[in-house]
């Protein structure tokens, strides 16, 4: 039977979240069918835009660019770590990885499933109850009921750096998430204002969110890759929890080959095959 594919991958448009000071994404129409006979659309981005990878030269200049990565650092096996329980700009610690250290090997992918994804792409302000708690999916219906606890896409939990070291320490090159960054991310623009943990009743942030990109610097350091703003990791979970035993997930986090870039955008999708069929 062939596998059932989970696409793992954000829709670029207009509406991405970008990285504060990186270009926008831009897809506009170059040639039409009525006009040239063919379609042909101008596409302008950022290297890192939308569910892409970082690779090492990233953040250091000999680092290895996306281009110089053998097709085989992207096709994996993978293990997807449930923290959603961590609320806004909370740490993740060691603790939430221990329990799963026993299905972690070298050449594994871990993926950190944190249900962020559900605030991809929508209004500056994301209501609780918009979403079952069940799906990191946003709904299209509204308001739910009760939430009243406003979040941003760019409040997502964030990785210790001491995680990313054990588990390069353990063998693992490429640690994926559903979020803007494994690290703390700024605010973006004015909207900062009204919008973060620290507030109290208005919401008003009295300081920026500050990083020192630890754990990219862990990890783009080992040679290792970093993979953003990916979704649908709860289904990736489902099929992994529902798995027959000797069976395993295999992620596909291939980039665009761009000679000399520090990073690429990807279409990732996850599968389950018989443990050991891969490679």
């Amino acid at each position: 039977m062939a596998p059932t594919f989970i696409d793992l991958t954000q829709l670029l448009d207009a509406d991405i979240p970008i990285f504060p000071g990186d270009p926008p994404f831009s897809s506009r129409p170059f040639s039409t069918v009525p006009g040239d006979g063919f379609s042909v659309h101008a596409l302008s981005c950022s290297s890192h835009a939308g569910t892409h990878l970082d690779a090492p030269s990233h953040f250091f200049s000999d680092g290895a660019t996306v281009d110089q990565l053998p097709p085989s650092t992207f096709v994996l096996p993978a293990l997807v770590l449930d923290v959603s329980h961590k609320k806004a700009r909370e740490c993740i610690t060691w603790d939430s990885v221990e329990p799963a250290v026993d299905h972690i090997r070298p050449g594994i992918v871990v993926l950190f499933r944190t249900g962020w994804s559900r605030y991809w792409g929508r209004s500056i302000l994301t209501t609780i109850g918009t979403t079952s708690p069940s799906s990191d999916t946003p709904s299209s219906s509204g308001m739910g009921p009760g939430g009243s606890t406003a979040h941003h896409y760019f409040d997502h939990p964030w990785l210790a750096a001491d995680v990313a070291e054990r588990l390069l320490a353990l063998g693992v090159r490429v640690i994926g998430v559903d979020t803007m960054s494994p690290d703390q991310s700024p605010l973006p623009g004015p909207e900062s204002a009204v919008i973060g943990s620290g507030g109290g009743e208005t919401g008003i942030v009295e300081e920026e969110p500050v990083s020192d990109f630890a754990s990219h610097t862990a990890i783009l350091g080992a040679g290792g890759i970093i993979v953003e703003n990916l979704t649908n990791l709860d289904l990736l979970q489902a099929a992994q929890d529902a798995a027959e035993p000797g069976a395993e997930v295999i992620v596909s986090l291939l980039p665009l080959k761009i000679a000399g870039c520090d990073g690429a955008p990807i279409r990732a999708v996850g599968w389950l095959q018989p443990r050991g069929s891969f490679l």
